[in-house]
Parts: C-alpha cells; sequence; structure tokens
C-alpha cells in the first residue's frame, strides 16, 4: 500500500493478507486440475479443495458437509432468499430494515412482483432490532426470517440468538448474513442454531469472489445455480481451488490473531471517538456498546458526507458514506433513515473502518484531516 494512503474502508474490502497469497500461489501451480475430473491433476485438486473446506467448518465448529462455496456473500444471500419462492402457496419473508441491498433489495423486488410479501423488524435508534416485535410479524404461511450478524455501515452487532429462540419456537428457519461478523467477533452458527448462514472472504484479508453458504445438517435448500453437480449438488459451477485455500487461510490468521488484533481495532476506535467527540456538530450512529470494534459511522450536522468524503480523499485518507454496492446513490442510507436519522442527517454521516493492515499513522492522519476539513466547511458556511 502507498505510504502516503491511509485506507480505513475494510468494510468495503480488505487488503490480501501475504499469507494469503502466498497459499494462493503455491495452489495455483500445483493443483490446477478441475476438481470434477477423475485424473490426477483433478484428483489432486479436489483433495485440496476438500482440505479447505474441512479446515473452514473445523474453524467454524460446524460439519464439513454443512459448507458451500459461492462467488461471494450476495450470490450466498439471494441463494438462501430464493429457494423460498414457492408456486405451491403463499411466501412471506421477514427481515430487517438493515440488510445488506443484495437480500432487502431482492427481497423488496419479489415482493413488488407479487411472489412474496414482506414484513421488516423495527429498529431502535442504536441500530438493533427490536425482537420483542417479532412474534407479531410473524403468519402461517412465514417461511423464513433473515436478520444480519452485525450491520455492514454501523458496526451494530444483532441480537440473532434472541431471534433464533423465537424463530425455533414457532418452527421457522432464520438466516444470518455473518459478512461482517466472522472474524471480527465470537460466532458459532452450531451454538446459535440457525438454519443458515453466509460469509466471504474478503472483508478479512481473504480473495475476493468466493463465499461460503452454511446450511445445517437437515435444512432444505434447493440450489440458485443448477446445470452440474458440483458442491453436492448445491451450486454448479466449476470450483476455485485456489480461493477456497485462500479463504481457509485467511480465517486460520484471523482467528488465530483475534485477541490481539480486537485489541488494537478497539484501542483505534476510542482514539477516533474521543477525538471526534470533540468536534462541533458530531454525533455517533449506533449504541456504542454493542459495536464491532473495527467501526464507526459518525455525522456532522449540516454538512455533506460527499464532501467530506472527497476532501479527505485528495488527501489520501479512504473512507465510505455507507455500504460500497450502494456507492454513488444520491440517497440518504436505508439502514440510518430505518435508525430514526432524517435524510439531511443521514447525508452528512461517513463510515469508518480499519483492519488487520490499519496502523497508528493511518489513524493520526484521519484524525488531523478529518476535524480539519469540518471546522473549514463550518467556517466556508458561516462566511
Amino acid at each position: 500500500m502507498n505510504s502516503n494512503e491511509h485506507y480505513l474502508d475494510y468494510n468495503a474490502t480488505a487488503p490480501l493478507l501475504p499469507e494469503v497469497w502466498e497459499a494462493m500461489q503455491t495452489i495455483q501451480a500445483t493443483s490446477y486440475g478441475n476438481p470434477s475430473s477423475p485424473h490426477g491433476p483433478g484428483r489432486r485438486a479436489r483433495n485440496r479443495l476438500e482440505e479447505a473446506r474441512r479446515q473452514l467448518a473445523s474453524l467454524l465448529g460446524v460439519e464439513y458437509q454443512e459448507l458451500c462455496f459461492t462467488s461471494g456473500g450476495s450470490e450466498s444471500n439471494n441463494a438462501i432468499l430464493r429457494q423460498f419462492l414457492r408456486a405451491d402457496k403463499p411466501n412471506h419473508w421477514i427481515l430487517s430494515p438493515l440488510e445488506h441491498p443484495s437480500l432487502l433489495e431482492t427481497a423488496q423486488y419479489l415482493a413488488e412482483q407479487g411472489q412474496a410479501t414482506l414484513d421488516l423488524l423495527p429498529v431502535d435508534r442504536g441500530g438493533r432490532v427490536l425482537p420483542e416485535v417479532l412474534p407479531e410479524l410473524i403468519r402461517p404461511e412465514t417461511c423464513l426470517i433473515s436478520v444480519m450478524g452485525a450491520n455492514n455501515e454501523t458496526g451494530v452487532i444483532q441480537p440473532i440468538g434472541e431471534l433464533q429462540a423465537i424463530a425455533s419456537k414457532h418452527g421457522i428457519p432464520l438466516h444470518t448474513d455473518s459478512v461482517q461478523l466472522l472474524g471480527r467477533a465470537p460466532l458459532s452458527w452450531k451454538e446459535l442454531g440457525v438454519s443458515y448462514a453466509t460469509a466471504t472472504a474478503h472483508k478479512l484479508g481473504g480473495p475476493r469472489g468466493i463465499g461460503l453458504l452454511y446450511v445445517r445438517e437437515g435444512a432444505t435448500f434447493t440450489p440458485l445455480i443448477t446445470g452440474g453437480k458440483q458442491e453436492r449438488v448445491r451450486r454448479a459451477g466449476t470450483e476455485s481451488v485456489a480461493l477456497a485455500v485462500g479463504f481457509a487461510s485467511a480465517l486460520a490468521w484471523v482467528l488465530e490473531q483475534q485477541p490481539q488484533l480486537s485489541e488494537r481495532l478497539r484501542s483505534f476506535q476510542q482514539q477516533v471517538l474521543e477525538r471526534l467527540q470533540t468536534v462541533e456538530g458530531f454525533f455517533l450512529n449506533g449504541d456504542p456498546k454493542k459495536l464491532l470494534p473495527n467501526t464507526l459511522n459518525v455525522g456532522f450536522q449540516g454538512l455533506s458526507a460527499e464532501t467530506l468524503l472527497i476532501s479527505l480523499d485528495l488527501d489520501g485518507v479512504a473512507v465510505s458514506t455507507g455500504s460500497a454496492c450502494s456507492s454513488g446513490a444520491l440517497e440518504p442510507s436505508p439502514v440510518l433513515l430505518a435508525m430514526g436519522l432524517t435524510p439531511t442527517e443521514a447525508r452528512s454521516c461517513l463510515r469508518l473502518s480499519w483492519g488487520w493492515q490499519t496502523t497508528q499513522a493511518d489513524i493520526d492522519a484521519l484524525l488531523e484531516r478529518l476535524p480539519h476539513h469540518v471546522q473549514r466547511l463550518r467556517e466556508k458556511q458561516n462566511r
């Protein structure tokens, strides 16, 4: 990374870990066969693919046959949602308004097409869904409840255990999108008891282009992509052995480093929060007691987040205004609106996120330039 650049957008993607790159390079040279081919190169590729799956399963505390490789979090989320499009009976889904666009926008589109009905769990001002409202939304035709483990914009961790207890009581499968939670906080899909979960590698420092789909043993699943027998007939298409090995390598490194890494990320979070609280018009989005250690969503009353982002970018400090999948959108964040912010307030908010390669120099640059630009823009307003 350029020494003049300060990258603070890890919730969009993380730089590739050197250990992951090395592992993938070795695999590319030695396991080049198609994992579905019966010859020697194919068998070697198949063995390495299954080794990666077993390693991921061991790290996650699940059975290896419960894991399916996909192209990423968006495909995994679509696969979970679309399998419940049943022509023979009504389909009712319950989601949160905090979900990633690959879930929320897909569900809203399908509901508009008349293929399903959709209810959204309300959210409190701290950015958490309200589990006590869930029983009121459940209908006889409810076939799926889906709530993410931690929000990609605010970093707020959601009460999945409470939601799962309610879902289980009513016999309804629950899915959780763990893309932001994986590797950043303790996570056990088996202990939670969820039927489905999704994750991806590139938020951890793994490669882009590969995701995981967890289907608990005994849970139903209908494939989204058909036309081949790969992944136990759950996802057609030739698997990428190198990407699978890269995913396993990244998760192994992150979990091994998690105690000290989390401590360092939390220290950065506290530094940023303490400094920005002294800046005029500052406000924080999300309950500070429920945040991932690597994320803050901050606003500055009366200012444009887009202007702040551009100003910081010119200084070599990379942050974002929300989900990378919605970048370029002029509309205020649906996540922040669901939390009770006004459109004007939502347009004044930046997402700051850091990770394995973040240094004190990156944080210092942010804390020098962001308050400077806030003050500069306020002085310009007051002229």
